[in-house]
């Protein structure tokens, strides 16, 4: 990913989560520092949970475009195929079908 994205992402998750601290804090339930750590930590897990969800969707991505290709295709063929902007099939298609672009 973009660093500049990464840095973006990270800005706006910290943003909503220091906003919903203070409404933490102003309830008492936090201290000022304690919302700190807090919402640093929020903000990595946030991150983190992200990328792994985006990772497992390009993966599975990949794989139902090699099912779908109607012959034998290297792993290049079909990531030139995805970066093509072609159809390819829902990331959605169950194990029991046959994915279709």
């Amino acid at each position: 990913m973009n660093p500049i994205m990464q840095s973006a992402i990270g800005a706006i998750l910290r943003f909503v989560l220091a906003i919903a601290a203070g409404y933490v804090v102003k309830a008492g339930i936090w201290t000022a520092s304690e919302a700190t750590g807090y919402v640093g930590a929020a903000a990595l897990g946030l991150l983190a949970l992200g990328w792994s969800l985006w990772e497992k969707y390009r993966s599975r991505r990949k794989l139902v475009t090699a099912l779908s290709m109607p012959f034998v295709a290297t792993e290049d063929q079909f990531i030139e195929k995805i970066a093509a902007g072609v159809p390819v099939p829902s990331v959605t298609t169950r194990p029991d079908e046959v994915p279709k672009a």
